[in-house]
């Protein structure tokens, strides 16, 4: 039988695409509600976003917002913890908790079928939480855990080696997220209801639901499970600008046995207040934020140092980081650190027309399949509360990145890359590591 070749047809151009629109309404007690309307995304997801920067936590108790974020859902006052699960079970509920450096995030993502009886679990957990004796002191023992499993790992010791060096120690950002042992292990149901008490109210919270809305009253839903929220929180404290350190230096972390070193390098960058925020994130598509950026073209594709590194600019609510990950062989670790720093400096002389247009492309023309979940639209918009920019924030974005040229771009990133100097972080073999550490000219040489 012969086959018969055809002529593939040709792509056409990409509609015009824009982040789903929302209806936005309000619970009795006050609370924004947030309705996305995704017909024929029968999963909804329903997210509550609560201001709580991290600020709040008392010094020698950091981490106690993340034990109260796990035990919502160990016990309410109107169910075990067994219940609870047995309950969100037969619903097919799916729950998840987050924190952040600013916010509190609690979600469920559930068949709209069943939306009602979620969605008065999902408030159960957030305004009736029990905190019992038993399960804080289970999941504070369960993180002490967590942070040697952590600490057992180059990428972790990497981020929490570059965050106590990027940031000055007063900065919250400075230390962990989810504490340290020893702020950690103090912490009972005493303190953790207390901070609940002191943090978690509807003045705090707003609201988001997508998923298909045909025929469901989902305002109404919300309100009949959180209309009735009391709490004596109050508004949230405003998270305080960051204090950075500058100039270049050098953190090596041992790690014996390593046949690997992790790399972290980077510096302060734009948060999305910043007008450059689309520009910057253009630059860091061409620099090292794709397989073929200028970043794994050397390091990989050229060098076979690694797998792969990549670049990103991230923030939260106030001061933004610039990074390089990855990891290498250890016996070249000191010729990748030369070329990953040659070529974040070398990016600060211009990027290419070509490059920029490319990168432009790939951000704008993925968004669709980024946004096509209810849950990811429910988790963007809850980062966008959480950082304190408008929920259509993406389509500002979006458009912010069609516009930027070659020369916004390069300004953006010569504006925050190189400027006031690069930390490197190391994790690895440090007796291996040391020697080639030592001649790359990058000021103090920190051991840990």
């Amino acid at each position: 039988m012969n086959q018969v070749l055809t002529t593939p047809p040709a792509v056409g151009a990409p509609r015009p695409w824009k982040f789903p629109d929302a209806v936005t309404t309000q619970i009795g007690v006050g609370t924004p509600v947030h309705v996305f309307d995704r017909p024929g995304q029968y999963v909804a997801t329903v997210r509550v976003t609560i201001a709580m920067p991290l600020i709040a936590e008392p010094r020698d108790l950091e981490g106690v917002a993340t034990i109260m974020s796990r035990t919502l859902d160990e016990g309410t006052e109107l169910h075990s913890a067994n219940e609870f699960a047995a309950a969100l079970e037969r619903h097919g509920a799916a729950y998840g908790v987050d924190v952040s450096s600013d916010a509190l995030h609690v979600e469920i993502s559930v068949p709209v079928s069943h939306l009602a009886p979620a969605v008065e679990l999902l408030a159960e957990a957030i305004t009736r939480p029990a905190f019992n004796r038993a399960d804080v002191g289970r999941h504070v023992t369960i993180r002490l855990g967590e942070i040697n499993q952590e600490r057992a790992n180059a990428g972790y010791r990497a981020r929490e080696a570059f965050a106590a060096h990027l940031f000055d120690a007063s900065t919250r950002r400075s230390r962990p997220t989810a504490g340290t042992p020893d702020t950690i292990r103090p912490l009972t149901h005493v303190e953790v209801a207390e901070f609940y008490r002191n943090n978690i109210g509807p003045e705090r919270a707003q609201i988001l639901f997508a998923g298909d809305a045909t025929g469901v009253d989902v305002a109404g839903i919300i309100d009949g499970a959180f209309g009735h929220w009391t709490s004596s929180a109050g508004t949230a404290l405003e998270t305080p600008e960051p204090i950075y350190l500058t100039g270049n230096r050098i953190v090596l972390v041992d790690r014996p046995g390593s046949v690997q070193s992790q790399l972290l390098i980077g510096c302060a960058g734009p948060d999305r207040r910043d007008p450059a925020w689309g520009a910057a994130a253009v630059a860091n598509h061409v620099v090292g934020g794709t397989i073929t950026s200028r970043v794994d073209t050397v390091l990989r594709e050229e060098k076979g140092y690694t797998y792969g590194t990549r670049t990103s600019f991230s923030a939260p609510r106030k001061g933004g980081t610039f990074s390089l990950g990855g990891a290498v062989r250890t016996e070249v670790t000191g010729a990748a650190i030369t070329d990953a720093l040659r070529i974040l400096r070398e990016a600060r002389d211009g990027l290419t027309e070509q490059e920029v247009q490319e990168a432009k492309d790939s951000l704008i023309r993925t968004a669709p399949l980024r946004y096509e979940q209810a849950d990811s639209v429910a988790q963007q918009v809850g980062s966008n509360i959480a950082n304190g920019v408008p929920i259509d924030f993406a389509d500002t974005y979006l458009t912010n990145i069609a516009a930027t040229t070659a020369a916004e771009a390069t300004e953006a990133y010569r504006r925050y890359v190189g400027t006031d100097g690069l930390l490197v972080v190391v994790v690895g073999e440090a007796k291996d590591v040391r020697p080639q550490l030592e001649g790359l000219d990058l000021g103090e040489l920190i051991d840990l």
